[in-house]
């Protein structure tokens, strides 16, 4: 899980400077950016709980 989180931190950081780019050099619609930076909390939380329950049953079978 400590890479994960890594990981985690790394996706944040490209997700919001990405948006903040597309926003203020490209003149993309706020509500694309917003848009993106939703979709990339959704897909964060469901990827992490997914990965989570699968590290919780693998610790389960083991005892």
């Amino acid at each position: 899980m400590k890479y994960l989180k890594s990981f985690l931190a790394f996706e944040w950081i490209t997700i919001i400077g990405a948006s903040t780019v597309l926003y203020t050099r490209w003149d993309f619609p706020l509500s694309v950016c917003i848009g993106l930076v939703v979709l990339g909390v959704i897909l964060t939380l469901y990827f992490t709980k997914k990965y989570e329950k699968k590290e919780e049953k693998k610790t389960l079978d083991n005892v």
